[in-house]
């Protein structure tokens, strides 16, 4: 469990990237903001990318549209997915 100082900013980044995904139609930006925040990217094909932020365990799942906008999204904590020793269990994306 993260500490009270950590886990403000666990919620601080998870909302900026949350708010960066909705004003930023073109993943290419999306994903140079991510890097600059130290998230590393564990997929990142054409339809679906997966980054991580193990530090703060924030995860980031983009699921793409073909036409190269977002299909849907989810930026969550590895404790909000209620997987064991806080493997990813699953998604659903908005």
């Amino acid at each position: 469990m993260l500490g009270d100082t950590q886990a403000m900013q666990q919620r601080a980044v998870m909302v900026e990237v949350e708010e960066m995904i909705q004003s930023t139609p073109d993943y290419a930006d999306v994903r140079e903001a991510l890097q600059s925040l130290n998230f590393i990217p564990e997929r990142d094909n054409a339809d679906i990318a997966i980054w991580v932020q193990p530090d703060l365990r924030i995860f980031v799942l983009l699921q793409m549209n073909l036409g190269g906008g977002y299909a849907g999204y989810k930026v969550a904590t590895y404790d909000e997915l209620g997987g064991p020793e806080g493997e990813f269990a699953g998604y659903n994306a908005r």
